[in-house]
């Protein structure tokens, strides 16, 4: 079989094993300023629909957000994509979406015998050091989610700053598949969408792969983590107050 073209590639290693997933709409750029912006676009001029998930990538960012407005440093070598998932629901469970990413993202790292933790609430790292950021957001009608947005960035091949890793690095390996790497983390989505009512699973693995030497920004080392609980929120304490600390998607 021959396979031809980023999309094609990314296509063939995801419907390996395919297990009733929805088939994505996968589009790719070679540089862009934003692959949200991008996403926004799209969803602007078309209708998301029922069973399709759309997902755009680019090689490289010149003006990628990441968490609290900062900038995402996206260089080529590295997965950079935005994601548009239909869910059209009144059941669905919006605290634990983000926690449900990041356990399923662990998830699929330790099968691969990568052992990572989870910094809440959306960070993934390798020992002291990021290998993965997403964000995660709810559009709504009243009571109804309709669809999630998801970003999505990893280090796979690229340049790190000190703060981050590769996942070459990590391996020690050269030229990872970017193809291979992208099928699995829309199929991630796919299972933080579909098992969104195993709530204890999640909770429970989330707390598996929680790192409890990352605090969030702001608390200094007097505050120590517990755990996550099942809305999906951290709970911290020093040594006279606990805290609940939610995050709004």
């Amino acid at each position: 079989m021959k396979v031809i073209g980023s999309s094609a590639k990314t296509s063939f290693f995801y419907k390996n094993g395919l297990n009733n997933f929805p088939n994505w709409k996968l589009m790719y750029k070679y540089q862009c300023s934003s692959t949200e912006i991008e996403l926004n676009k799209y969803l602007k001029k078309n209708k998301l629909k029922k069973f399709q998930p759309i997902a755009i990538f680019s090689r490289k960012q010149s003006n990628g957000v990441g968490q609290n407005g900062r900038k995402w440093i996206s260089p080529q070598g590295g997965i950079w994509l935005s994601a548009a998932y239909p869910i059209f629901s009144k059941d669905f469970s919006t605290n634990i979406f983000p926690i449900s990413i990041a356990f399923f993202i662990c998830e699929m790292f330790y099968k691969k015998s990568i052992e990572v933790k989870i910094k809440w609430p959306n960070d993934i790292f390798y020992g002291s050091k990021k290998l993965l950021g997403f964000l995660p957001k709810l559009i709504t009608r009243g009571n109804e989610v309709l669809y999630a947005k998801i970003g999505i960035g990893m280090n796979l091949n690229n340049f790190t700053p000190d703060e981050g890793i590769s996942l070459s690095n990590i391996i020690r390996k050269k030229n990872l598949s970017e193809s291979y790497w992208s099928s699995k983390i829309l199929k991630v989505l796919n299972k933080a969408i579909l098992h969104n009512k195993n709530k204890k699973k999640i909770i429970y693995g989330a707390n598996k792969f929680l790192n409890k030497n990352c605090l969030p920004s702001g608390y200094d080392n007097l505050w120590k983590i517990n755990k996550i609980d099942e809305m999906g929120s951290l709970i911290i304490f020093n040594h006279d107050h606990q805290k609940t600390l939610k995050l709004n998607i």
